[in-house]
């Protein structure tokens, strides 16, 4: 699972144009994770240029 820490998202969508199940879409001003379409992939904590995306463990640790 992943985290996006919003106060630093620059909202360049590079997460969700790289997201192969669409679970990272820009809504107003963050973008918005959904947690049920994720497959854990990572390529978003890749492609993030502001390094706010981070994997987490499924229970929150």
């Amino acid at each position: 699972m992943i985290t996006i820490k919003h106060e630093g998202c620059i909202l360049c969508v590079g997460c969700s144009a790289v997201c192969p199940v669409n679970a990272i879409e820009l809504k107003g001003t963050r973008m918005e994770h959904y947690a049920e379409k994720c497959i854990d992939c990572a390529l978003c904590v890749k492609a993030c240029p502001a390094n706010v995306i981070k994997m987490v463990k499924k229970d929150g640790v």
